[in-house]
């Protein structure tokens, strides 16, 4: 029996006879990161966090916890404590059967850099210095979790990451793209400098312009798709339609909401990407699914206290307050980048966004800004890079106007694109072009 095992049976002891419901999930996450500045390393950190969060239920009444403790078991009499304050929840429901099982991928490369600290060879083999003047981080991790609950939940899961995002500047041009994957694979991190130097270089050649405000037909790279359909994904969890932030509040799966050409898939037992788990945070087992398929809402996720609420089942994407997807895949197309921008002809090539915002989430209204590299195409050819500009749209007709979607996958995961995703080129045929004040 592991450390981990033995400490979250401990907790599960303090906790049992201060409530009806419990589950203990306790993870021991270890990483290592190497940052990037003006071309060099500025600092390689690592660092070892245990995370207990902790599920209580007691006469209806519900409180979630998270702590990051060396001392966890200390902190449960306060975590319970915060019971006798609240009111029974209308959304409560008794935790399901456990019905999920362990599922874990180890990378024995990425678990010893991080337990030697030591990512020398590796800095070596992606040598990003070598792009010049470069920005951004390269991240190993290895994360061990149980879960322990009153349902009889007894999980356990291990999984390695290799993730990073690097920025290379060119005079006042600059390019950006991210990388992830379970596995360490160097050319992944070689390919994203690549890119993001080729988008540098590229914008650094040409004019620049201030591209006036209107309708254009714009070709979203994967880093921009990437975080659009993170939030299409999360107006799918039943969560977001049950609080009211959901732009398919109304809709019901087999409705036709975006594009016939897009399908999104929730893909928990990928293991090639980060996020996959064999069982949810209430021990239901996970299944990959689609959440758009053909355009088409499929699934709405859920956990039990959505399923209650909406009268549905639980589709194993707990979250203990919101259900939420784990990888992320939209299918490809059959374009290469060179026939997108082809078909792209007088347009907008946005390949890095930030800061998106909802004015409104049940009409999807939303904006997000541009960031390192736009080019403006005419007649199929790049013309001149613009300064900054923000899409300001719905995002239920953007992305409507989907017309043609690239045939190679990206695996995109920075602090802009929480979860894992897999996903290609997007031509959009009319997207709402403002300007930044």
């Amino acid at each position: 029996m592991s450390d981990l095992r033995v400490l979250a049976e401990q907790i599960a002891n303090r906790v049992k006879s201060k409530t009806d419901e419990y589950i203990v999930k306790l993870s021991l996450v270890k990483d290592l990161m190497v940052k990037y500045a003006r071309g060099e390393i500025s600092v390689t950190q690592s660092w070892k966090t245990l995370r207990l969060e902790l599920y209580v239920a007691k006469n209806g009444r519900i409180a979630v916890s998270s702590f990051e403790s060396e001392n966890p078991e200390n902190l449960v009499e306060k975590a319970c404590s915060v019971l006798d304050f609240l009111k029974p929840s209308p959304f409560y429901a008794p935790l399901p059967e456990p019905s999920g099982e362990p599922l874990s991928y180890v990378d024995r490369n990425i678990v010893d850099i991080v337990e030697s600290g030591d990512a020398s060879k590796q800095v070596e083999e992606i040598n990003a210095a070598e792009a010049g003047d470069v920005a951004g981080k390269v991240e190993f991790g290895h994360t061990a979790t149980t879960l322990l609950g009153s349902n009889g939940a007894d999980l356990y899961y291990e999984a390695t990451s290799f993730n990073g995002y690097l920025r290379v500047f060119r005079g006042e041009s600059s390019g950006q793209w991210s990388w992830t994957s379970t596995s360490y694979d160097p050319s992944l991190a070689r390919r994203a400098i690549d890119t993001a130097s080729h988008l540098a270089d590229t914008c650094s050649k040409l004019p620049k312009k201030q591209v006036k405000p209107g309708k254009y037909r714009v070709l979203l790279s994967p880093m921009v798709a990437a975080n659009l359909v993170e939030h299409i994904v999360s107006a799918a969890s039943a969560g977001s339609i049950v609080f009211g932030i959901s732009f398919f509040a109304g809709k019901k799966p087999g409705e036709k909401v975006l594009s016939e050409k897009l399908t999104i898939l929730d893909k928990p037992r990928d293991t090639s990407l980060p996020f996959f788990r064999g069982f949810d945070d209430e021990g239901v087992a996970t299944h990959d699914k689609p959440v758009i398929e053909n355009g088409i809402l499929k699934t709405l996720l859920h956990n039990s206290k959505t399923a209650k609420v909406m009268n549905a089942k639980t589709t194993g994407n707990a979250g203990w307050i919101m259900p939420h997807p784990f990888n992320i895949e939209v299918l490809p197309g059959d374009n290469s980048l060179d026939e997108l921008v082809e078909q792209l002809r007088d347009g907008i090539y946005i390949t890095n966004n930030w800061y998106t915002r909802f004015q409104n989430h049940v009409e999807g209204v939303f904006s997000t800004v541009s960031r390192d590299a736009v080019i403006v195409y005419e007649g199929g050819k790049p013309a001149y890079c613009t300064e900054r500009i923000r899409i300001a749209d719905k995002m239920p007709r953007l992305f409507s106007s989907v017309e043609a979607l690239g045939k190679e996958l990206w695996q995109i995961e920075w602090w802009e694109v929480s979860h894992p995703t897999r996903i290609p080129h997007i031509l959009l045929s009319e997207a709402n072009i403002s300007l930044p004040r």
